[in-house]
């Protein structure tokens, strides 16, 4: 009979390592991020695209984004929302990927106080919310103009305020275009902003911009200082906090969000549809 060499601690040693190694395999499985599953490694090319709430916790945070916002804001932006174009959102992770979304729920929307333009009884209201430091406002704004020229008396147009918050001149230009507001100049204002370069948003061009399209410089400066103003910039950042707002621009139709600067075909769709009653 053959007599075994195995240490009596071999058993124990084993069992202790194996133990260890769950300990270890069970921590890892918590995190964050793209992290999957060891019993459930899907090879690269099978892998399904992560649904969107892991996206959200994958995207880089504001200190990334703030340090890239030199190369991906730069004159012009990084989005082309021509038909068929590629376009994004600017959104609080620094996430500037394409969006797809139309959405079925109707939100309401308070508009009382906001910027507007066209027929106050038009069949069909466009509530964008905007930040002057997206390239793809920039960009949407221009889309929007020619959805009104397309819909001559069919669209309302208003807009508000969602200054993100790593975007550090955004609130102070958000101001700003309500001081012009005060004057009757806010859709004038807002195209000077946004057809400048993104560096143009310090008091002294956005008092520039103003002189420029011949307001009151003195009390623009003064209403720019207002509570009243910051105070409505901050009850519709509010309402985008309310709407789960998470990027801009964000439009509604008729109260049904369209998520990102989507190529024009898109919003003609939204509209049709609301013009159509559905």
């Amino acid at each position: 009979m053959r007599t075994s060499t195995r240490s009596p601690l071999a058993f124990p040693l084993r069992a202790a390592a194996t133990a260890l190694a769950l300990v270890l395999t069970a921590a890892c499985s918590n995190a964050p991020d793209d992290t999957a599953p060891i019993e459930e490694v899907a090879p690269p090319a099978a892998a399904a695209e992560k649904p969107a709430a892991a996206k959200v916790a994958a995207q880089k945070p504001a200190a990334a984004h703030a340090a890239e916002l030199p190369a991906i804001h730069g004159p012009g932006g990084a989005c082309d929302p021509e038909p068929g174009g590629d376009c994004g959102s600017c959104d609080r992770a620094g996430d500037h990927g394409p969006e797809r979304m139309i959405g079925e729920e109707v939100e309401q929307l308070d508009i009382r106080n906001a910027p507007t333009r066209g027929p106050a009884n038009a069949p069909v209201t466009l509530v964008v919310f905007s930040d002057f430091q997206c390239p793809f406002c920039s960009k949407f704004a221009g889309v929007l103009d020619q959805l009104e020229q397309e819909y001559p008396g069919k669209l309302r147009l208003a807009v508000k305020h969602r200054p993100l918050p790593f975007h550090k001149q955004a609130r102070v230009a958000a101001r700003a275009s309500l001081a012009a507001h005060a004057q009757g100049k806010f859709w004038e204002y807002q195209a000077a902003l946004f057809d400048e370069a993104q560096g143009a948003l310090d008091q002294a061009g956005l008092e520039e911009r103003a002189a420029d399209l011949g307001l009151d410089v003195a009390r623009f400066a003064r209403d720019m200082r207002s509570p009243a103003l910051e105070a409505q910039v901050a009850a519709d950042f509010e309402e985008g906090d309310r709407l789960a707002i998470e990027g801009t621009p964000t439009l509604f139709v008729n109260g049904r969000r369209v998520m990102g600067a989507q190529p024009i075909g898109v919003l003609r769709a939204a509209i049709d549809r609301a013009l159509a009653g559905k």
